[in-house]
């Protein structure tokens, strides 16, 4: 069985321009939330603006100043909650996003998940130790499997895929009283969020420039620039002014929009699998034309996930089994 899926793709450097030249930043002062501005740049320019080094924060400090604007959005946003098992097909409706954090969880800059001897969860450091439970997706009697040997989160999930299936996801309150009875204590389970890796445009840039004290806020997941030049992290929900960036005018961007077919059973959401989509059409664009030195990126969904399936209409499945046919 094969998937339909759509996706979305930003197409930069089509013209000849060198890569050298740095980008175009516009101060909007308007008060936005963080996903309103982010629509709002999209709309109007290429996006949220990713800084990435400190020339450029000094320019958007200089431009912030000559704006007299305030504290503004950027497109670094702290990564979502999500499970080491990935697979689309082991959740069913909203079971990726349950939840049973204890209160005043999860905290902020901890960025993995632990569930209590209560059975509610917590959030900690991934480089602490304890015990943890694995998921064994091949033995559908006793699924889960306690490891008393202690660990960091990281070395936890190592071990579970090595041994077994993965590190414990909880997909229902059923199966976290299950593990509560099992593991009798504290464990790791498979829940995590990569801290402050999401940059709006799906860029991959290192460089931060954090405010003191900021970063690992409870209960905060977007980041302000503020006219010092320094970083707060705030809540998304709150109203600011933004930075967006558009490439210079000599270089050309376009939204593409692509159609795949894989096999049901391929994980559209492993990042090696859509890096590889990536290069292939990549190569194909390039064999039709392409500047070599154009660049793809994914653009995201409000929801964080790149692909959407698409279902198919009767007129494309007969098309479709008539190619099939001849």
């Amino acid at each position: 069985m094969t998937l339909l899926l759509i996706a979305t793709l930003l197409a930069s450097g089509l013209g000849s321009l060198s890569s050298s030249v740095s980008r175009q930043f516009h101060v909007v002062k308007e008060q936005k939330s963080w996903t309103e501005a982010q629509q709002y740049c999209r709309e109007e320019f290429t996006d949220l603006a990713t800084i990435d080094n400190m020339t450029e924060m000094e320019k958007v400090k200089s431009m912030i100043h000559e704006a007299g604007a305030g504290d503004a959005w950027i497109g670094l946003k702290r990564g979502e909650w999500q499970w080491s098992l990935a697979g689309r097909d082991f959740y069913r409706e909203n079971e990726a996003e349950f939840r049973n954090w204890d209160s005043g969880y999860p905290r902020g800059g901890q960025e993995n998940c632990l569930m209590n001897a209560n059975g509610k969860w917590s959030d900690d450091w991934s480089t602490n130790i304890w015990t943890f439970i694995c998921y064994d997706g091949g033995n559908s009697t006793h699924p889960y499997v306690l490891v008393t040997e202690g660990k960091n989160w990281e070395d936890a999930q190592i071990y579970c895929r090595e041994k077994h299936t993965d590190l414990a996801s909880v997909r229902n309150q059923a199966e976290n009283d299950q593990i509560k009875d099992i593991i009798g204590g504290t464990a790791w389970i498979g829940l995590f969020r990569d801290a402050w890796s999401e940059w709006s445009d799906g860029s991959s840039s290192s460089f931060r420039h954090w405010n003191t004290g900021e970063s690992n806020n409870p209960g905060v997941g977007c980041t302000q620039f503020t006219p010092s030049g320094q970083w707060n992290d705030v809540g998304c929900h709150n109203p600011s002014h933004f930075i967006c960036y558009g490439d210079p005018k000599e270089v050309k961007s376009q939204i593409v929009r692509v159609k795949l077919q894989v096999a049901s059973h391929v994980n559209i959401n492993d990042p090696a699998m859509q890096q590889a989509f990536l290069q292939q059409i990549q190569q194909r664009l390039r064999e039709s034309g392409m500047p070599a030195g154009a660049k793809l990126t994914w653009m995201r969904h409000p929801d964080g996930q790149i692909f959407k399936e698409k279902k198919e209409t009767k007129e494309e499945g007969r098309k479709r089994r008539k190619r099939t046919e001849l």
